[in-house]
This record gives C-alpha cells, structure tokens and sequence, in this order.
C-alpha cells in the first residue's frame, strides 16, 4: 500500500515520516540543449554523445542528456526539501534508457525505508524514478538522508 506523501516539501521529524510515502510530479520538468551544455562545462564531460550532434545523431538518434544530469533534475524536481534532513548518499543509480534532448521528465518518489541511525538522526531511504513523456524509464537510484529526530519523543 502507497501512502500520498503530506507535501512535496515538509518540515517534519524523522518520527513523521512513514515508509510506502509516495509523491509524484508528472510532466515537470523538459531537457534542453542549454542543460546539457552547461551541465558538461561544470561537470567537464564533453562525450560525443552529449555535444557533438554528428555523433549523437548516429548512435541515438539526438543528443541525449548526461546521466548524472538526468539523476539530479530527478531529484531537484522531487525531493522533499525537509530542513531538517540531508543527504546521507546515493545508491543503485542507474540510467536504462538515454534521455533526448527535449525529452520531458515525470519524477516519483517513495520512501522505502526507515531506520534508527543514532540518538540524534533517523534514517529515511528515498527511491527516486525519473520516466520521459512516452512512459520510458529513464533514471532510477536510491536517495539516503537523516532526519532529525524528535527530542520529544
């Protein structure tokens, strides 16, 4: 069973947070050539796929965004911006299909589990998806963060 999760954005204490919370942004967020450049200049990946049109247009048909790329608009379109979390690691990225250039991303994002990390932090595992326009899987990773706990629980 999925639980709607209260908000995309929550102010909540680890305690709040249920495993099987779900949210979903559809059609959030399209990919454009500028992304993709900018994103090779900070990043300094300049493969062919990614800035030579020639290349892409032969082996993908366009040119496709960068993976990671994909993984972080993924997460700045869904994450829960709890100011009392933060980000603990990533896990299991993986990219099983490209993502073109123009191609729009719809993001989910559930909590899979929940655990005691120490005294002062909980633990929340996030599973984050990213599908473009046609329904593809384009990008799917776990997001680790801790969450405060409570002092009055």
């Amino acid at each position: 069973m999925t639980i709607q999760a209260p908000a995309k954005d929550t102010d909540r204490y680890w305690e709040n947070v249920q495993e099987g919370e779900t949210w979903t942004a559809a059609d959030a967020r399209t990919v454009t050539e500028a992304d993709v450049v900018n994103f090779a200049g900070v990043s300094g990946d300049f493969h062919p796929a990614v800035v030579s049109k020639p290349y892409a247009e032969e082996k993908f048909g366009g040119l496709i965004a960068h993976g990671h790329l994909v993984a972080t608009l993924t997460e700045s379109i869904i994450a829960d911006l709890n100011p009392k979390a933060f980000t603990y690691g990533h896990d299991s990225v993986r990219f099983p299909n490209a993502t073109m250039v123009d191609d729009t991303l719809t993001a989910h994002r559930e909590v899979i589990d929940t655990a005691v990390h120490s005294d002062d932090f909980g633990r929340v595992d996030y599973r984050y998806e990213a599908e473009k326009q046609d329904g593809e899987t384009v990008c799917v990773f776990e997001h680790l963060t801790l969450v405060d706990r409570d002092p009055e629980a």
